[in-house]
This record gives structure tokens, C-alpha cells and sequence, in this order.
């Protein structure tokens, strides 16, 4: 399968516009449709409001998520100008039902382009686009860095793997990206000693990846700093890797938000463009 059908989801200017740039540079490059949505969140909560207070209160709100959604969608078509097979559309989502609401938009696309959470320009609804994306639609997303160039197709690709659901969900769904790469490294930390494969870790991934044509090269390694995310990080510095395709959200997302965790590390750390998926 190819990525013919993009989708960026813009809540604000700061945060949109590296996501903006990646997706029109990869629907360019895979001559793909790219559907932007910009939205605006009603934040009526429906509370109990005095009579005279009620209607006013839920309009203006209405009205003002109205017009940031307009204000983006202006701003997203100036930036888009030129490009084709390109939709830009301002969208209303109402607060209560806001993960519902932003996984809808997406759930025919191949690849949701997001930026990234916790970076310095990330807007508030990062993490919510991220997460309703990963949770609602069993689509992929592609987090990009705000110095993220795609232009070109990546050349050297670092695969997460620890042999988990959302690790394989992850290596199928980017394959595109794999087959184009002129090498994958196959990264394991410290394997399980009671998995069925340690006679040969992550030996079956890769077969399964050479008969689609993808090169890959299984490396393991100690775990010799205290966070997962922190040995992938060293690792695709040190490779000069140009994408970490990885499994998100292997534990739960509470757990992650209260402990951490390997994919919240790495929203947090990343160098280098993320493909996630769950």
C-alpha cells in the first residue's frame, strides 16, 4: 500500500505549520490527496447556567470556535497556495466530544501527519490530536519535528522492536517507507529471556521484511541508560538515522501520562521524525 491520501489536523498557527510543510512536501513527493482540517473547539460544556445567561454563553463560545476555525483555514490556504489535489477545510469541534470528533476526520486517510507533543511550540491539542488519531482510526501517524524535511524519502530508517502488537502494527503500515530506504536497523534492547524467538531475536521480522524488499539489519542492545527512549535516541544519532518507526502506547495512556513511558519519552526527546501507530 502507498500513502495516497494525507491528512493534517491544524489547531493552531505555532504548532500546524512544520506538519503543514512536511505534508504538502510528502504529498508532492508521492503524489498523494492531502485533506487539512482546521478546527476550532466549542468549549460549551452544558453546565447548569442561569436561564437569561444560558444561550448567549453557548453562542458566543459556538461563534468564537467559528471563527478560529475560518482564521486557520485562511491562514493553512495562503501557506498551501499552488499545490495540488489539496483540501482545506474549517471544522467545529464540540469539547465533550472532542477525541470522537478528531479521529472522524481521519479515519480514511493512510498517514496523519501531527506535530510534535511537548515541543516548544506544541499547542494544547497536540497530545489530543495524537492520541484520538492513534486510538480512534487504527491509522498511522507521522510526528514531525519542527526541523523535519521530507522533500526527499528517508535513507536510513531505525525499527523499534520488542516483539509487541503495536511494534509489528507499526513495521507493516510503514512499509512504504521501509522499501524506499537504502538501509533499516532493526533495534531490540535487551530481549526478553523467555520469548518463543530468543534462539533468534528479531530474526523472523526480518525475514518478513525482506520478502517485501526491505534490507534490515537486526542490532541488540544493553540497555546501559535509564530510559528506553534514551538508547533509541543515542542509537539514531549515533546511525545518523532519518525516521524511528516504533509501536505507541504499548502500556495505557494513564499510565504513561502519571509514570512514563517509552512512547511518551520519545514525543518528548525525538531528533528525528516519528512513525507511530497502535
Amino acid at each position: 500500500m502507498d500513502y495516497k491520501s494525507l491528512a493534517v489536523i491544524v489547531t493552531d498557527q505555532a504548532g500546524g505549520a512544520a506538519p503543514l510543510a512536511a505534508a504538502q512536501a510528502l504529498a508532492l513527493r508521492e503524489d498523494a490527496h492531502l485533506d487539512v482540517y482546521c478546527v476550532g473547539v466549542d468549549p460549551a460544556r452544558y453546565e447548569p447556567l442561569p436561564a437569561g445567561a444560558a444561550v448567549a454563553i453557548l453562542e458566543s463560545g459556538l461563534a468564537e470556535a467559528r471563527a478560529r476555525a475560518r482564521e486557520l483555514c485562511d491562514w493553512a490556504t495562503t501557506k498551501l497556495a499552488g499545490t495540488p489535489r489539496v483540501s482545506v477545510e474549517a471544522v467545529v469541534v464540540p469539547q465533550l466530544g472532542l477525541d470522537p470528533g478528531l479521529a472522524r476526520l481521519t479515519r480514511y486517510a493512510d498517514l496523519v501527519l501531527c506535530a510534535q507533543p511537548y515541543a516548544k511550540d506544541a499547542g494544547p491539542l497536540q497530545v489530543s490530536v495524537l492520541e484520538a488519531v492513534l486510538f480512534g482510526t487504527g491509522t498511522p501517524v507521522l510526528v514531525v519535528t519542527p526541523e523535519a524535511e521530507l522533500s526527499e524519502a528517508p535513507r536510513r530508517v531505525l525499527l523499534a522492536w520488542d516483539e509487541s502488537r503495536e511494534a509489528l502494527t507499526a513495521a507493516r503500515q510503514a512499509l512504504p517507507l521501509l522499501r524506499t530506504a537504502s538501509h533499516v536497523d532493526v533495534v531490540m534492547i535487551e530481549p526478553p529471556s523467555h520469548s518463543p524467538e530468543r534462539s533468534d531475536p528479531g530474526g523472523n521480522l526480518a525475514m518478513m521484511l525482506s520478502r517485501h524488499g526491505v534490507h534490515a539489519e537486526v542490532s541488540i542492545l544493553a540497555r546501559t541508560m535509564p530510559r528506553v527512549s534514551d538508547c533509541l535516541s543515542r542509537f539514531a544519532r549515533d546511525k545518523g538515522s532519518d525516521l524511528i518507526v516504533m509501536g505507541a502506547y504499548g502500556h495505557s495512556r494513564l499510565r504513561e501520562a502519571m509514570l512514563g513511558g517509552p512512547t511518551r519519552d520519545m514525543l518528548q526527546a525525538a531528533g528525528v521524525p516519528l512513525f507511530m501507530a497502535h
